[in-house]
């Protein structure tokens, strides 16, 4: 496929200072996207335009260019005036691949922001129930509004309660859930096959479950291991767990290493778990150990990207939890909790 770049493409104004805020909005953006050429380029009224851009891609020997129309919404523009811009690039560049993604109209997270900035203008009047029950059913009935149904209802189940335990629906656009991932990990509950945590935190969150929750974090087998071996304390945590790991239900929710090691154990033959819950958090490591697993032959609940967390990988083990007790021949009133 050979390398590629992005280009960010505004409308272009003839003030010089709107321009300017642009391309400083992509500069930004370039800085936080390390690794790939990241340029803006202007529809009309300013340069670069996507033509001369494009011809800069080619230069530096880029062979597939991803153009993100920076527009709210879908437009003549976006429909029209900038694929048959696109039509002359390829026919300038017919060794170059485009690919164009969608504007900010069915962007979630947009209308968050408004109804985020309009919020605090709004008096609603509404008292706080203090019953914890009530709370919990006005706090699902207002996810449930939001989230809609996109998903089959045990995968919507698990991305309820991590939007739930994070109070942060963007994990309703970034969550992935392997086909089979509910039917295993039900079934890992129900044959009473451990949960292994990479961080005593996540152990104390996961409170729904009826099996052992491990978590070696705390050994001091661990501590020495890793500083003779030169790994992280999560790494040698899940380590001294191999003989646990067959069948179970791995939950990360910290460490991106620990999910690389369960990663390299499957991988070297090792003891396969029925499912892993990988929700690490963090700028270094996450978002690559995360695609590892999506990449892997492992089942996973995981998300894209930096966010994540312990909450967010206790929510979805609870989530797993709740609907072994709801599918039990011994629980036909539903879900209950511990």
């Amino acid at each position: 496929m050979g390398p590629f770049g992005i280009l960010i493409v505004g409308h272009g104004s003839p003030r010089a200072e709107a321009n300017a805020a642009f391309t400083s909005l992509v500069e930004r953006v370039a800085a936080r996207l390390d690794g790939v050429m990241v340029r803006s380029a202007f529809f009309s009224l300013a340069r670069p335009n996507i033509r001369d851009q494009v011809s800069q891609f080619a230069t530096c020997g880029i062979r597939r260019v991803v153009l993100m129309p920076y527009f709210l919404y879908s437009g003549q523009h976006v429909r029209s005036d900038i694929p048959a811009q696109l039509s002359e690039c390829r026919a300038s560049f017919p060794q170059m691949e485009f690919e164009v993604l969608p504007t900010f109209q069915d962007e979630p997270l947009l209308e968050d922001l408004v109804v985020e900035r309009l919020t605090p203008f709004v008096a609603t009047g509404a008292s706080t129930p203090s019953d914890p029950r009530a709370i919990e059913r006005q706090s699902m009935a207002i996810i449930e509004r939001r989230l809609g149904r996109g998903l089959d209802p045990a995968s919507q189940a698990i991305v309820r309660r991590v939007v739930h335990a994070t109070a942060d629906f963007s994990f309703a656009q970034t969550m992935r859930i392997h086909p089979e991932a509910v039917e295993r990990g039900v079934e890992a509950l129900r044959a009473g096959k451990p949960i292994i945590c990479d961080v005593r935190m996540l152990r104390a969150g996961i409170t729904k479950v009826g099996v052992d929750v491990l978590c070696a974090m705390g050994d001091p087998v661990v501590a020495e291991h890793a500083r003779t071996t030169g790994s992280t304390r999560a790494a040698a945590a899940m380590e001294l767990l191999i003989p646990h790991l067959s069948g179970a239900i791995v939950a990360i929710g910290n460490a991106p290493t620990a999910l690389f090691k369960v990663l390299e154990i499957a991988a070297k033959g090792g003891p396969r778990p029925a499912l892993v819950v990988g929700l690490p958090v963090g700028f270094v490591g996450a978002r690559e150990s995360k695609q590892a697993l999506l990449e892997s032959d492992l089942c996973y609940v995981t998300n894209v990207g930096p966010r994540g967390g312990s909450p967010a990988a206790a929510a979805a083990v609870n989530a797993l939890a709740l609907l072994e007790k709801e599918r039990s021949p011994s629980c036909p009133s539903g879900p209950q909790e511990r």
